[in-house]
């Protein structure tokens, strides 16, 4: 006769092997899923990283010097570059395409000895072209010290005065630079340069950030930005130690994932329309003057013409670009 406990033992043992194995599967699933909720969080704390936010005090006009520079463009502009400098060398090396079909332009209409200004130049990612000479010059000392061991024609100088002599230069240009400029005055002004260095018939051509990132066909990488003054995360990647400051630029948080320390880099975005509305200002400005110490005389007192004419006015790479030609207004 069989044994009925032997067999209600054997079922038993089956049935706890079973229930073996459906526990681990029920544990892997588990496992599964919060790796899934890490994973999702890190990304979530990663794009919270690289937000932009709203800068909620701007500097208040400077009743002694409007074109001073605020305390919120040396912390987080000036100081900022020279801090990031070499990574910014490694990860921004390659100029834009449309801006490299400018300066090569320029110099095949001014052959054989085409000069071109760069204010803003930082680490010289436009003055490679052998068939004209590129002279840059930048706040940041140590993307200019860059330049220099690449064998660039560059010096510290402000782009708002910048140490070239007026009318001398066939084109100039302001590449990403302009949305680092906090005051409407301090804008004018660097616009007021970039057409005072050019001769007559020269070109210019300025590139700025755009607000509206993201509407547009092709655009890649794109920001959303809540306000148009905007502090804009730069994720900077240590190699073994984490300070939470470096050479005075005090870093908004570190994230762990990624090393870094992320620094908010103060930023204008300019909506359509704005950047040529500024450059015919800046124009405008220029000419009265002009007008005023007397280096234009007769009837070009009374004409209507500016001594800037846009050209072009387009998106590229999120950014708003007016290419403009500069010209004489006795013509």
């Amino acid at each position: 006769m069989k044994d009925p406990w032997g067999r209600c033992l054997r079922q038993l043992t089956g049935l706890f092997q079973s229930l073996e194995r459906e526990t681990q599967k029920v544990v892997r699933v588990v496992q599964a899923l919060e790796t899934r909720r890490v994973e999702e969080q890190k990304k979530k704390e990663s794009r919270k990283s690289n937000v932009a936010t709203e800068v909620k005090e701007l500097p208040a006009e400077n009743l002694y010097d409007e074109l001073a520079c605020p305390k919120l463009e040396i912390r987080h502009v000036h100081k900022l570059y020279d801090a990031i400098a070499p990574q910014w060398d490694r990860t921004r090396y390659k100029g834009w395409p449309r801006v490299d079909d400018f300066i090569v332009s320029v110099c095949r209409s001014n052959a054989p000895s085409p000069l071109i200004a760069d204010l803003g130049c930082g680490n010289g990612k436009y003055m490679h072209h052998n068939n004209g000479l590129v002279i840059g010059c930048d706040i940041s000392s140590q993307l200019v010290q860059i330049c220099r061991i690449k064998g660039f024609d560059a010096q510290v100088g402000d782009a708002l005065n910048a140490p070239y002599r007026s009318n001398s230069f066939d084109g100039s240009i302001s590449i990403a630079v302009l949305h680092h400029l906090s005051t409407k005055a301090r804008r004018l002004a660097a616009l007021r340069e970039l057409i005072r260095v050019l001769r007559p018939g020269g070109r210019g051509l300025v590139y700025a950030w755009a607000f509206e990132q993201g509407e547009m066909d092709g655009d890649k990488g794109a920001r959303k930005f809540p306000a148009q003054d905007v502090f804009v995360p730069f994720h900077f990647r240590l190699q073994s130690h984490h300070p939470q400051q470096m050479d005075g630029v005090q870093a908004a948080s570190f994230v762990k994932d990624k090393n870094s320390l992320v620094f908010q880099r103060y930023c204008h975005v300019y909506k359509r329309g704005e950047l040529q509305s500024l450059l015919m200002e800046a124009a405008e400005t220029m000419k009265s003057e002009n007008v005023e110490n007397g280096s234009i005389e007769g009837n070009q007192r009374t004409s209507s013409t500016s001594i800037v004419r846009v050209e072009e006015t387009y998106y590229d790479m999120s950014n708003w670009c007016v290419r403009f030609l500069k010209v004489n207004p006795a013509s």
